[in-house]
Order: structure tokens, then C-alpha cells, then sequence
């Protein structure tokens, strides 16, 4: 998946509230270029750093 992709899901499943944000975030800090495929746990109280470190390790 993508960055966009995964923010949309992520917005989708109320885990974050802004979509634009977190892509904004993950594009800025080279998060999207390392995102591994793969199955994670997330919640709606993780930071955006928190997040984008757990999509991709």
C-alpha cells in the first residue's frame, strides 16, 4: 500500500482524524519510501511518529 492509501484506511477506520496529515507527515520524514508490507496493530491514541515507526518495521 501506499502512504495515501494507508491514510485513507487509517482515516476510514477512525484511527486518525486527518487523512492529508499523516501523508503529509510520512512523505516529509521519508516514512513512505520504508513502509513494509505486511499485517500491523494500530490505535487511535498513537502519535504519528508512533505510527509511521510501526508501518515501517
Amino acid at each position: 500500500m501506499t502512504a495515501t492509501e494507508i491514510a485513507d484506511s487509517l482515516s476510514k477506520e477512525k484511527i486518525i482524524d486527518d487523512a492529508v496529515e499523516i501523508e503529509a507527515y510520512m512523505n516529509n520524514r521519508d516514512f513512505s519510501k520504508k513502509i513494509q508490507i505486511g499485517e500491523f496493530v494500530v490505535t487511535n491514541n498513537m502519535t504519528y511518529r508512533q505510527l509511521a515507526n510501526t508501518l515501517t518495521h
